[in-house]
Protein backbone atom coordinates (compact mmCIF):
# COMPACT_ATOMS: atom_id res chain seq x y z
CA UNK A 1 0.00 0.00 0.00
CA UNK A 2 2.89 2.31 0.81
CA UNK A 3 4.38 1.74 -2.65
CA UNK A 4 1.01 2.40 -4.29
CA UNK A 5 0.61 5.56 -2.24
CA UNK A 6 4.05 6.76 -3.33
CA UNK A 7 3.21 5.99 -6.96
CA UNK A 8 -0.06 7.90 -6.70
CA UNK A 9 1.71 10.85 -5.08
CA UNK A 10 4.30 10.92 -7.86
CA UNK A 11 1.53 10.74 -10.45
CA UNK A 12 -0.40 13.59 -8.83
CA UNK A 13 2.73 15.74 -8.57
CA UNK A 14 3.52 15.03 -12.21
CA UNK A 15 0.03 16.02 -13.30
CA UNK A 16 0.24 19.19 -11.24
CA UNK A 17 3.55 20.07 -12.87
CA UNK A 18 2.10 19.48 -16.34
CA UNK A 19 -0.94 21.60 -15.46
CA UNK A 20 1.28 24.42 -14.21
CA UNK A 21 3.39 24.35 -17.38
CA UNK A 22 0.22 24.36 -19.50
CA UNK A 23 -1.20 27.25 -17.51
CA UNK A 24 2.04 29.19 -17.95
CA UNK A 25 1.85 28.61 -21.70
CA UNK A 26 -1.80 29.67 -21.96
CA UNK A 27 -2.41 32.54 -24.29
CA UNK A 28 -3.64 35.63 -22.47
CA UNK A 29 -7.12 37.05 -22.70
CA UNK A 30 -7.38 40.62 -23.96
CA UNK A 31 -9.72 43.37 -22.77
CA UNK A 32 -9.29 46.48 -24.90
CA UNK A 33 -11.37 49.36 -23.49
CA UNK A 34 -11.87 52.44 -25.65
CA UNK A 35 -13.53 55.46 -24.07
CA UNK A 36 -14.94 58.33 -26.12
CA UNK A 37 -13.62 61.92 -25.97
CA UNK A 38 -12.31 61.70 -22.38
CA UNK A 39 -10.08 64.56 -21.29
CA UNK A 40 -6.34 64.05 -20.93
CA UNK A 41 -6.33 64.97 -17.24
CA UNK A 42 -9.73 63.51 -16.33
CA UNK A 43 -8.30 60.64 -14.28
CA UNK A 44 -8.38 60.66 -10.50
CA UNK A 45 -4.89 59.22 -10.08
CA UNK A 46 -3.35 62.08 -12.05
CA UNK A 47 -4.30 64.49 -9.28
CA UNK A 48 -4.73 67.38 -11.69
CA UNK A 49 -8.45 67.93 -11.09
CA UNK A 50 -10.17 67.75 -7.71
CA UNK A 51 -13.59 66.91 -9.19
CA UNK A 52 -12.55 63.56 -10.70
CA UNK A 53 -13.50 60.22 -9.13
CA UNK A 54 -12.25 57.23 -11.10
CA UNK A 55 -11.30 54.55 -8.53
CA UNK A 56 -11.32 51.72 -11.07
CA UNK A 57 -9.12 53.51 -13.59
CA UNK A 58 -6.90 54.47 -10.67
CA UNK A 59 -6.66 50.79 -9.77
CA UNK A 60 -5.68 49.81 -13.32
CA UNK A 61 -2.98 52.49 -13.24
CA UNK A 62 -1.64 51.30 -9.87
CA UNK A 63 -1.45 47.72 -11.17
CA UNK A 64 -0.03 48.61 -14.57
CA UNK A 65 1.78 51.29 -16.54
CA UNK A 66 0.45 54.72 -17.49
CA UNK A 67 1.59 56.09 -20.85
CA UNK A 68 1.38 59.87 -20.89
CA UNK A 69 2.94 60.22 -24.35
CA UNK A 70 0.40 58.03 -26.16
CA UNK A 71 -1.42 59.13 -29.29
CA UNK A 72 -4.55 58.30 -31.24
CA UNK A 73 -4.13 58.25 -35.01
CA UNK A 74 -6.64 61.07 -35.48
CA UNK A 75 -8.31 63.91 -33.62
CA UNK A 76 -11.75 62.53 -34.50
CA UNK A 77 -13.26 59.20 -33.68
CA UNK A 78 -14.15 57.31 -36.84
CA UNK A 79 -10.73 57.52 -38.56
CA UNK A 80 -8.95 56.74 -35.30
CA UNK A 81 -11.07 53.62 -34.74
CA UNK A 82 -10.06 52.31 -38.17
CA UNK A 83 -6.41 52.89 -37.33
CA UNK A 84 -6.64 51.22 -33.93
CA UNK A 85 -8.53 48.16 -35.21
CA UNK A 86 -6.38 47.61 -38.29
CA UNK A 87 -2.96 48.60 -36.97
CA UNK A 88 -2.58 50.56 -40.22
CA UNK A 89 -2.92 54.29 -40.58
CA UNK A 90 -6.45 54.99 -41.74
CA UNK A 91 -5.10 57.23 -44.52
CA UNK A 92 -4.29 53.98 -46.34
CA UNK A 93 -8.05 53.51 -46.66
CA UNK A 94 -8.67 57.13 -47.64
CA UNK A 95 -10.09 57.89 -44.20
CA UNK A 96 -9.14 61.43 -43.23
CA UNK A 97 -12.33 62.90 -41.82
CA UNK A 98 -15.97 61.94 -41.32
CA UNK A 99 -17.21 60.28 -44.51
CA UNK A 100 -15.25 59.63 -47.67
CA UNK A 101 -12.55 57.11 -48.36
CA UNK A 102 -12.83 53.62 -49.74
CA UNK A 103 -12.91 51.70 -46.46
CA UNK A 104 -11.25 48.30 -46.07
CA UNK A 105 -11.40 45.80 -48.90
CA UNK A 106 -12.17 42.08 -48.66
CA UNK A 107 -8.53 41.18 -48.01
CA UNK A 108 -7.75 43.96 -45.53
CA UNK A 109 -10.64 42.98 -43.24
CA UNK A 110 -8.95 39.59 -42.74
CA UNK A 111 -5.80 41.25 -41.36
CA UNK A 112 -7.23 43.40 -38.57
CA UNK A 113 -6.26 42.73 -34.98
CA UNK A 114 -9.54 40.89 -34.18
CA UNK A 115 -9.33 38.88 -37.42
CA UNK A 116 -5.79 37.70 -36.64
CA UNK A 117 -6.81 36.75 -33.11
CA UNK A 118 -9.89 34.94 -34.42
CA UNK A 119 -7.77 33.00 -36.91
CA UNK A 120 -5.45 32.01 -34.05
CA UNK A 121 -8.32 30.48 -32.08
CA UNK A 122 -9.55 33.39 -29.97
CA UNK A 123 -13.18 34.11 -29.19
CA UNK A 124 -13.63 37.71 -30.28
CA UNK A 125 -16.26 40.34 -29.53
CA UNK A 126 -16.88 43.99 -30.26
CA UNK A 127 -19.25 45.48 -27.72
CA UNK A 128 -20.42 49.08 -28.06
CA UNK A 129 -19.61 51.81 -30.54
CA UNK A 130 -18.18 50.79 -33.91
CA UNK A 131 -18.25 53.93 -36.09
CA UNK A 132 -15.95 53.44 -39.02
CA UNK A 133 -15.61 56.30 -41.52
CA UNK A 134 -18.79 57.13 -43.41
CA UNK A 135 -20.65 54.40 -41.52
CA UNK A 136 -18.64 51.82 -43.42
CA UNK A 137 -19.89 48.35 -42.73
CA UNK A 138 -23.31 49.61 -41.68
CA UNK A 139 -25.13 46.58 -43.10
CA UNK A 140 -24.54 42.89 -42.29
CA UNK A 141 -24.17 42.16 -46.00
CA UNK A 142 -21.08 44.39 -46.21
CA UNK A 143 -17.69 42.78 -45.73
CA UNK A 144 -16.61 45.45 -43.23
CA UNK A 145 -19.63 45.08 -40.97
CA UNK A 146 -18.15 44.20 -37.53
CA UNK A 147 -18.78 40.48 -37.98
CA UNK A 148 -16.64 40.64 -41.13
CA UNK A 149 -13.73 42.30 -39.34
CA UNK A 150 -12.95 39.27 -37.20
CA UNK A 151 -15.52 39.53 -34.42
CA UNK A 152 -17.52 36.43 -33.51
CA UNK A 153 -19.88 38.61 -31.50
CA UNK A 154 -21.14 42.12 -32.09
CA UNK A 155 -23.50 43.98 -29.82
CA UNK A 156 -23.67 47.71 -30.26
CA UNK A 157 -24.17 50.48 -32.73
CA UNK A 158 -22.60 51.46 -36.03
CA UNK A 159 -22.98 55.23 -35.69
CA UNK A 160 -20.91 57.99 -34.14
CA UNK A 161 -23.03 59.98 -31.71
CA UNK A 162 -25.14 57.37 -29.94
CA UNK A 163 -28.02 58.22 -27.63
CA UNK A 164 -27.18 56.99 -24.13
CA UNK A 165 -30.78 55.91 -23.38
CA UNK A 166 -33.04 55.51 -26.42
CA UNK A 167 -32.66 53.45 -29.59
CA UNK A 168 -36.07 52.11 -30.61
CA UNK A 169 -37.92 52.91 -33.83
CA UNK A 170 -40.69 54.62 -31.87
CA UNK A 171 -38.25 56.98 -30.12
CA UNK A 172 -36.52 57.79 -33.40
CA UNK A 173 -39.87 58.79 -34.89
CA UNK A 174 -40.64 61.00 -31.89
CA UNK A 175 -37.34 62.88 -31.69
CA UNK A 176 -35.15 64.76 -34.11
CA UNK A 177 -32.93 62.49 -36.19
CA UNK A 178 -30.02 64.57 -34.92
CA UNK A 179 -30.49 63.04 -31.48
CA UNK A 180 -28.70 59.98 -32.89
CA UNK A 181 -31.05 57.31 -31.64
CA UNK A 182 -28.97 54.69 -33.38
CA UNK A 183 -30.22 51.17 -33.94
CA UNK A 184 -28.68 48.55 -31.66
CA UNK A 185 -27.40 45.41 -33.32
CA UNK A 186 -27.28 41.92 -31.85
CA UNK A 187 -24.83 40.30 -34.27
CA UNK A 188 -26.58 40.76 -37.64
CA UNK A 189 -30.02 41.46 -36.19
CA UNK A 190 -31.32 45.02 -35.79
CA UNK A 191 -33.17 45.46 -32.49
CA UNK A 192 -36.21 47.58 -33.27
CA UNK A 193 -37.47 47.96 -29.70
CA UNK A 194 -34.27 47.94 -27.65
CA UNK A 195 -33.88 50.64 -25.00
CA UNK A 196 -31.38 50.91 -22.21
CA UNK A 197 -28.47 52.85 -20.74
CA UNK A 198 -25.57 52.00 -23.04
CA UNK A 199 -22.86 52.01 -20.38
CA UNK A 200 -24.59 49.41 -18.22
CA UNK A 201 -26.14 47.28 -20.93
CA UNK A 202 -23.01 47.04 -23.04
CA UNK A 203 -21.06 46.09 -19.93
CA UNK A 204 -23.55 43.31 -19.23
CA UNK A 205 -23.07 42.02 -22.77
CA UNK A 206 -19.28 42.01 -22.35
CA UNK A 207 -19.47 40.10 -19.07
CA UNK A 208 -21.89 37.58 -20.59
CA UNK A 209 -19.50 36.98 -23.49
CA UNK A 210 -16.49 36.55 -21.20
CA UNK A 211 -18.48 34.17 -18.99
CA UNK A 212 -19.43 31.80 -21.81
CA UNK A 213 -17.95 28.33 -21.13
CA UNK A 214 -14.98 27.85 -23.45
CA UNK A 215 -11.43 26.57 -23.48
CA UNK A 216 -10.47 29.38 -25.87
CA UNK A 217 -9.00 32.70 -24.75
CA UNK A 218 -11.07 35.82 -25.43
CA UNK A 219 -10.58 39.22 -27.01
CA UNK A 220 -13.17 41.85 -26.10
CA UNK A 221 -13.07 45.34 -27.58
CA UNK A 222 -15.24 47.27 -25.13
CA UNK A 223 -16.04 50.56 -26.86
CA UNK A 224 -18.10 52.87 -24.65
CA UNK A 225 -19.80 55.99 -25.99
CA UNK A 226 -19.10 57.71 -22.67
CA UNK A 227 -18.14 60.51 -22.38
CA UNK A 228 -19.18 61.70 -25.85
CA UNK A 229 -21.37 64.78 -26.12
CA UNK A 230 -25.01 64.87 -25.06
CA UNK A 231 -23.79 63.65 -21.67
CA UNK A 232 -27.02 64.91 -20.05
CA UNK A 233 -28.68 61.72 -21.34
CA UNK A 234 -28.45 59.99 -17.96
CA UNK A 235 -30.84 57.61 -16.18
CA UNK A 236 -33.39 59.70 -14.22
CA UNK A 237 -32.29 58.21 -10.90
CA UNK A 238 -28.71 59.35 -11.55
CA UNK A 239 -29.80 62.89 -12.31
CA UNK A 240 -31.87 62.96 -9.13
CA UNK A 241 -29.14 61.43 -6.98
CA UNK A 242 -26.57 63.94 -8.20
CA UNK A 243 -28.90 66.94 -8.17
CA UNK A 244 -28.41 67.52 -11.89
CA UNK A 245 -31.06 69.20 -14.05
CA UNK A 246 -32.90 67.48 -16.88
CA UNK A 247 -32.10 68.77 -20.36
CA UNK A 248 -34.71 67.74 -22.89
CA UNK A 249 -33.59 66.39 -26.24
CA UNK A 250 -34.70 68.24 -29.34
CA UNK A 251 -38.04 66.89 -30.51
CA UNK A 252 -38.71 66.26 -34.19
CA UNK A 253 -39.94 69.51 -35.78
CA UNK A 254 -43.10 68.76 -37.76
CA UNK A 255 -44.03 70.32 -41.08
CA UNK A 256 -40.68 72.02 -41.62
CA UNK A 257 -38.38 71.91 -44.60
CA UNK A 258 -34.97 70.32 -44.19
CA UNK A 259 -33.36 73.77 -44.18
CA UNK A 260 -35.72 75.04 -41.47
CA UNK A 261 -35.20 71.92 -39.35
CA UNK A 262 -31.43 72.25 -39.70
CA UNK A 263 -31.58 75.89 -38.60
CA UNK A 264 -33.57 74.95 -35.49
CA UNK A 265 -31.11 72.17 -34.69
CA UNK A 266 -28.05 74.39 -35.15
CA UNK A 267 -29.48 77.04 -32.84
CA UNK A 268 -30.29 74.41 -30.23
CA UNK A 269 -26.83 72.81 -30.62
CA UNK A 270 -25.11 76.16 -30.16
CA UNK A 271 -26.88 76.50 -26.83
CA UNK A 272 -25.90 73.12 -25.40
CA UNK A 273 -22.48 72.58 -27.00
CA UNK A 274 -20.58 75.07 -24.88
CA UNK A 275 -17.79 74.63 -22.37
CA UNK A 276 -19.34 77.40 -20.27
CA UNK A 277 -22.71 75.68 -19.78
CA UNK A 278 -22.94 75.59 -15.95
CA UNK A 279 -24.35 72.08 -15.63
CA UNK A 280 -22.15 70.58 -18.33
CA UNK A 281 -19.23 69.41 -16.26
CA UNK A 282 -21.60 67.69 -13.82
CA UNK A 283 -23.23 65.64 -16.58
CA UNK A 284 -19.83 64.78 -18.02
CA UNK A 285 -18.48 63.65 -14.64
CA UNK A 286 -21.56 61.53 -14.02
CA UNK A 287 -21.03 59.67 -17.29
CA UNK A 288 -17.35 59.21 -16.47
CA UNK A 289 -18.05 57.86 -12.98
CA UNK A 290 -20.70 55.46 -14.27
CA UNK A 291 -18.33 54.15 -16.94
CA UNK A 292 -15.60 53.72 -14.34
CA UNK A 293 -17.96 51.68 -12.15
CA UNK A 294 -19.03 49.58 -15.15
CA UNK A 295 -15.41 48.75 -15.98
CA UNK A 296 -15.04 47.75 -12.34
CA UNK A 297 -17.77 45.15 -12.82
CA UNK A 298 -15.82 43.58 -15.68
CA UNK A 299 -12.60 43.53 -13.66
CA UNK A 300 -14.42 42.05 -10.66
CA UNK A 301 -15.73 39.26 -12.88
CA UNK A 302 -12.20 38.52 -14.10
CA UNK A 303 -11.00 38.36 -10.51
CA UNK A 304 -13.85 36.12 -9.32
CA UNK A 305 -13.22 33.69 -12.16
CA UNK A 306 -9.42 33.62 -11.68
CA UNK A 307 -8.79 35.21 -15.10
CA UNK A 308 -7.32 38.45 -13.79
CA UNK A 309 -3.66 37.44 -13.91
CA UNK A 310 -3.89 36.10 -17.45
CA UNK A 311 -5.74 39.04 -18.99
CA UNK A 312 -4.16 41.99 -20.76
CA UNK A 313 -6.13 45.14 -19.99
CA UNK A 314 -5.58 48.18 -22.19
CA UNK A 315 -7.52 51.37 -21.55
CA UNK A 316 -7.35 54.26 -23.98
CA UNK A 317 -9.46 56.98 -25.60
CA UNK A 318 -10.41 57.29 -29.27
CA UNK A 319 -9.04 60.84 -29.56
CA UNK A 320 -8.28 63.83 -27.39
CA UNK A 321 -10.80 65.24 -24.96
CA UNK A 322 -13.59 67.45 -26.32
CA UNK A 323 -13.33 70.68 -24.36
CA UNK A 324 -16.61 72.10 -25.73
CA UNK A 325 -18.28 69.13 -24.07
CA UNK A 326 -16.64 69.69 -20.67
CA UNK A 327 -13.55 67.50 -20.95
CA UNK A 328 -10.33 68.95 -19.56
CA UNK A 329 -6.99 68.50 -21.30
CA UNK A 330 -5.01 70.35 -18.64
CA UNK A 331 -1.61 71.50 -19.88
CA UNK A 332 -2.29 70.51 -23.48
CA UNK A 333 -3.48 73.00 -26.06
CA UNK A 334 -6.50 72.14 -28.16
CA UNK A 335 -9.32 69.65 -28.27
CA UNK A 336 -10.90 66.90 -30.27
CA UNK A 337 -11.45 67.93 -33.92
CA UNK A 338 -8.02 69.44 -34.62
CA UNK A 339 -4.33 68.62 -34.29
CA UNK A 340 -2.95 70.43 -31.29
CA UNK A 341 -1.77 67.87 -28.71
CA UNK A 342 -5.10 68.11 -26.90
CA UNK A 343 -6.77 66.61 -29.95
CA UNK A 344 -4.57 63.57 -30.37
CA UNK A 345 -2.80 62.70 -27.12
CA UNK A 346 -4.66 60.10 -25.07
CA UNK A 347 -3.80 58.91 -21.57
CA UNK A 348 -3.34 55.14 -21.97
CA UNK A 349 -3.17 52.44 -19.28
CA UNK A 350 -1.75 48.93 -19.75
CA UNK A 351 -2.08 46.18 -17.15
CA UNK A 352 -0.71 42.66 -17.62
CA UNK A 353 0.48 41.06 -14.36
CA UNK A 354 4.09 39.82 -14.42
CA UNK A 355 4.61 41.31 -17.89
CA UNK A 356 4.06 45.05 -17.45
CA UNK A 357 5.64 47.17 -14.75
CA UNK A 358 3.10 47.91 -12.01
CA UNK A 359 2.49 51.40 -10.67
CA UNK A 360 4.74 53.01 -13.24
CA UNK A 361 4.20 56.22 -15.18
CA UNK A 362 6.14 56.27 -18.44
CA UNK A 363 6.56 59.83 -19.69
CA UNK A 364 9.20 58.96 -22.28
CA UNK A 365 7.78 56.23 -24.49
CA UNK A 366 6.12 57.67 -27.59
CA UNK A 367 3.24 55.25 -28.07
CA UNK A 368 0.67 55.11 -30.86
CA UNK A 369 -2.64 53.29 -31.13
CA UNK A 370 -0.97 51.68 -34.14
CA UNK A 371 1.27 49.83 -31.66
CA UNK A 372 -1.60 48.03 -29.96
CA UNK A 373 -2.02 45.31 -32.61
CA UNK A 374 1.65 44.21 -32.87
CA UNK A 375 2.12 44.47 -29.10
CA UNK A 376 -0.92 42.31 -28.33
CA UNK A 377 -0.01 39.74 -30.99
CA UNK A 378 3.52 39.38 -29.63
CA UNK A 379 2.20 38.83 -26.12
CA UNK A 380 -0.14 36.18 -27.56
CA UNK A 381 2.65 34.46 -29.47
CA UNK A 382 0.91 35.04 -32.80
CA UNK A 383 3.29 35.73 -35.71
CA UNK A 384 2.68 38.46 -38.28
CA UNK A 385 4.43 39.74 -41.39
CA UNK A 386 7.16 42.36 -41.07
CA UNK A 387 5.11 44.92 -42.99
CA UNK A 388 1.77 44.00 -41.43
CA UNK A 389 1.37 47.18 -39.38
CA UNK A 390 2.34 50.82 -39.30
CA UNK A 391 2.92 50.49 -35.56
CA UNK A 392 5.63 48.57 -33.71
CA UNK A 393 5.55 46.18 -30.78
CA UNK A 394 6.18 47.83 -27.42
CA UNK A 395 6.43 44.61 -25.40
CA UNK A 396 10.02 45.21 -24.29
CA UNK A 397 9.36 48.86 -23.42
CA UNK A 398 6.31 47.96 -21.34
CA UNK A 399 8.08 45.13 -19.53
CA UNK A 400 11.07 47.32 -18.72
CA UNK A 401 13.49 45.21 -20.79
CA UNK A 402 14.07 48.09 -23.19
CA UNK A 403 15.03 51.36 -21.59
CA UNK A 404 16.39 53.07 -24.70
CA UNK A 405 14.28 56.06 -25.65
CA UNK A 406 12.28 56.15 -28.88
CA UNK A 407 12.24 59.94 -28.80
CA UNK A 408 13.27 60.08 -32.47
CA UNK A 409 10.01 58.42 -33.55
CA UNK A 410 8.06 59.89 -36.46
CA UNK A 411 4.23 60.02 -36.32
CA UNK A 412 1.75 61.46 -38.82
CA UNK A 413 -1.80 62.84 -38.59
CA UNK A 414 -3.99 64.08 -41.44
CA UNK A 415 -7.55 65.41 -41.23
CA UNK A 416 -7.68 66.54 -44.85
CA UNK A 417 -8.02 70.22 -44.01
CA UNK A 418 -5.12 70.10 -41.52
CA UNK A 419 -2.12 67.81 -41.05
CA UNK A 420 0.75 67.40 -38.62
CA UNK A 421 3.92 65.39 -38.20
CA UNK A 422 5.98 64.73 -35.09
CA UNK A 423 9.65 63.89 -35.52
CA UNK A 424 11.57 63.63 -32.29
CA UNK A 425 11.05 66.80 -30.27
CA UNK A 426 9.60 68.73 -33.19
CA UNK A 427 6.00 68.95 -34.35
CA UNK A 428 4.80 70.74 -37.46
CA UNK A 429 1.09 71.49 -37.92
CA UNK A 430 -0.22 72.96 -41.18
CA UNK A 431 -3.77 74.07 -41.98
CA UNK A 432 -4.38 73.65 -45.72
CA UNK A 433 -8.08 74.59 -45.83
CA UNK A 434 -8.48 77.66 -43.66
CA UNK A 435 -12.16 78.14 -44.52
CA UNK A 436 -12.97 74.67 -43.26
CA UNK A 437 -10.92 75.33 -40.12
CA UNK A 438 -12.87 78.54 -39.50
CA UNK A 439 -16.21 76.79 -39.97
CA UNK A 440 -15.15 74.04 -37.59
CA UNK A 441 -14.10 76.57 -34.98
CA UNK A 442 -17.49 78.27 -35.18
CA UNK A 443 -19.54 75.07 -35.11
CA UNK A 444 -17.65 73.39 -32.28
CA UNK A 445 -16.90 76.53 -30.24
CA UNK A 446 -13.15 75.98 -30.41
CA UNK A 447 -9.97 77.77 -31.35
CA UNK A 448 -8.64 76.04 -34.48
CA UNK A 449 -5.21 77.14 -35.66
CA UNK A 450 -4.61 78.66 -39.07
CA UNK A 451 -1.38 78.70 -41.06
CA UNK A 452 1.91 76.98 -40.21
CA UNK A 453 2.84 76.09 -36.63
CA UNK A 454 6.09 74.57 -35.34
CA UNK A 455 6.63 73.52 -31.73
CA UNK A 456 9.37 71.90 -29.69
CA UNK A 457 7.25 69.52 -27.61
CA UNK A 458 9.96 68.83 -25.06
CA UNK A 459 10.55 72.50 -24.29
CA UNK A 460 6.95 73.57 -24.94
CA UNK A 461 4.51 70.66 -24.44
CA UNK A 462 1.62 73.10 -24.17
CA UNK A 463 2.32 74.46 -27.67
CA UNK A 464 2.35 78.07 -26.54
CA UNK A 465 5.20 79.33 -28.75
CA UNK A 466 4.97 78.94 -32.51
CA UNK A 467 8.59 79.02 -33.68
CA UNK A 468 7.99 78.30 -37.37
CA UNK A 469 9.45 81.65 -38.41
CA UNK A 470 12.66 80.95 -36.47
CA UNK A 471 13.37 77.48 -37.89
CA UNK A 472 12.44 77.49 -41.60
CA UNK A 473 14.82 74.62 -42.32
CA UNK A 474 13.03 72.37 -39.80
CA UNK A 475 9.67 73.37 -41.27
CA UNK A 476 10.89 72.31 -44.72
CA UNK A 477 12.38 69.08 -43.38
CA UNK A 478 9.09 68.12 -41.74
CA UNK A 479 7.11 69.13 -44.83
CA UNK A 480 9.23 66.72 -46.85
CA UNK A 481 8.54 63.98 -44.31
CA UNK A 482 4.81 64.59 -44.62
CA UNK A 483 4.90 64.73 -48.42
CA UNK A 484 6.82 61.45 -48.59
CA UNK A 485 4.41 59.80 -46.18
CA UNK A 486 1.36 60.99 -48.12
CA UNK A 487 2.84 59.67 -51.36
CA UNK A 488 3.41 56.29 -49.72
CA UNK A 489 -0.02 55.93 -48.08
CA UNK A 490 -1.84 57.30 -51.13
CA UNK A 491 -0.24 54.55 -53.21
CA UNK A 492 -2.19 51.99 -51.15
CA UNK A 493 -5.43 53.97 -51.15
Amino acid sequence: MTINLIRKSILILGLLAITQVAAAAKQPNILLIVADDQGYVDFGFRGLRDDIKTPVLDRIASEGTTLTNAYATSAICSPSRMGLTSGLHQARFGAFHYGGGRGMNEVEVTKTLPARLQQAGYRTAHIGKHHFVGNRGSKPSQHDFPLGLGYDRFFGSIGGRIHYLYHSESKRAEHSQRMAMETMWDNDRALKDWEGFTTDDWTNEAIDFIAEPSDKPFFVQMAYNAVHNFAWQLPPEELEKRGLPVLEDLKHPEGLSKAEATKIYNEWYDGVHRHTLPEGRGWYLAQLELMDAAIGRILDHLKRTSMEDNTIVIYTVDNGGCTSDWAENGPLEGSKYHLFEGGTRTMTLVRYPNHVSAGKTNNDLIFSHLDIAPTVLEWCGIPYENDAFDGVTQVDALSGKRTKSNSDRILHWDLGFQWSVRSGNWKLMVTEDEAKAANLAKKEALYVAQGVHLYNLVEDPGETKNVAAHYPEIVQQLRRLHDGWRTEVDSTN
